[in-house]
């Protein structure tokens, strides 16, 4: 199965700690899922600072195909970020290039040749999602936290797997994942942190319980989650079993300080 992960690119940077490192949601998505062995290209947009030199070579080192990650005019996107206990605190995000990036003609029908397409919220990806969907390929889009996002209606009902990041298991999320189900017709995921994950399929949940483990750095769990989940689809497993790959991959993340 080929599969391309659409969206951001950015850097995290910890003043206090006097350190960065490259990531964003499609960037950690796709690390995450060469590093299972799965092929992955990104079509994103590149800095032109030292920054967007450092995202290339980490892509480069783990093998991500970049033929379409191409060169913007700006400084590469960057978080502002701070942890405590463990939990990473964004302080201040400054788009620079991201908001730059689109999907021409050419890098849209690049996109609508792959098995399974990966995008996220941050590089407003919605826009395109009707015209990658041609009817054979496997949909997947993270929403994170922007549960109630009104842009969500429309992207909705050409995915096949919705992911949306919640604090815990309610009845509030149980039912969220039930009314959008309905607005999708295929299956919605919430990942929940310390509660682990929920699945809605229009039938039934599928719960699969988080591990306990010592937590150094929460960055990338929902991003390695979405990567395992989506090995697990192309290797042909089914929902729990995918759920599953999703857990371990994250649970291995949040035992790290960087998001791959």
């Amino acid at each position: 199965m080929r599969v391309a992960a659409v969206g951001d690119n950015c850097v995290d940077v910890y003043y206090t700690l006097n350190r960065f490192y490259p990531t964003g949601n499609a960037v950690d998505f796709a690390i995450n899922l060469k590093k299972l062995g799965q092929d992955v290209s990104l079509v994103s947009i590149q800095g032109d600072d030292v920054f967007g030199v450092s995202v290339e070579n980490v892509l480069k080192k783990y093998g991500v195909d970049l033929t379409h990650f191409y060169k913007g005019g700006r400084q590469t996107a960057a978080a502002q970020m701070n942890i405590i206990n463990g939990d990473r605190i964004h302080e201040k995000f400054d788009k620079n290039v991201l908001a730059d990036f689109t999907l021409d003609r050419e890098r849209l029908d690049f996109v609508k040749q792959f098995d399974l397409v990966y995008s996220e919220k941050w590089s407003r990806i919605g826009r395109y999602i009707k015209d990658i969907k041609n009817g054979n390929n496997i949909m997947i889009h993270d929403f994170s936290k922007r549960l109630a996002d009104p842009g969500n209606e429309e992207i909705l009902p050409y995915l096949d797997y919705a992911f949306f990041s919640y604090e815990k298991l309610d009845e509030t999320i149980k039912d969220f994942l039930k009314s959008t189900q309905k607005k999708t017709g295929r299956i919605v995921i919430a990942m929940l942190g310390g509660d682990g994950s929920l699945a809605y399929d229009g039938n039934r949940y599928y719960r699969e319980p988080a591990k306990q483990v010592e937590i150094v750095n929460t960055v990338g769990a929902g991003d390695a989650y979405v990567a395992g989940f989506t090995k697990g689809l192309c290797e042909g497993l089914g929902l729990p079993e995918c759920m599953h790959r999703g857990k371990e991959t994250a649970t291995k993340i949040i035992r790290m300080f960087d998001p791959y």
